[in-house]
């Protein structure tokens, strides 16, 4: 299993790629967003993600049958952490045209995606032993 430096490192390259790509489309496009709110909201899900993963880490480091708990935790975590920043995001900061609610939905799939990629390349390893 990829230490827990190794999987922040990974979560970094992975947010930063994912910035430039969207800012990419941004600028290519045209599209009536900010580079400030795809940052804020890219980092707000980095934050998210990087606390969901650690439970999970420090989860899977224990040799106990609460393993799953901490799975669950952390997806749990993660969507809750989520729902929270879309209130934020679409109530109190009135972000509702379609481009907005396009970016907060495309990050939050990118991030889970690398949540559950990192879930199930840890219990792969785990069911090998």
């Amino acid at each position: 299993m990829k230490s827990a430096l190794q999987t922040f490192t990974y979560l970094v390259l992975y947010t930063l790629a994912l910035i430039a790509i969207l800012a990419a489309f941004i600028l290519l496009f045209h599209l009536p967003l900010s580079l400030k709110d795809l940052f804020l909201t890219a980092l707000a899900f980095f934050l998210i993600t990087g606390i969901a993963t650690a439970v999970y880490l420090t989860g899977s480091r224990k040799i106990t049958e609460n393993q799953p708990l901490y799975t669950m935790g952390a997806v749990g975590i993660k969507f809750f952490l989520s729902m929270i920043l879309a209130l934020i995001y679409f109530v109190a900061l009135k972000y509702s045209s379609l481009f907005y609610i396009l970016l907060f939905f495309l990050l939050y799939l990118a991030f889970t995606i690398f949540l559950l990629r990192v879930i199930i390349k840890s219990l792969k390893i785990k069911s090998l032993k």
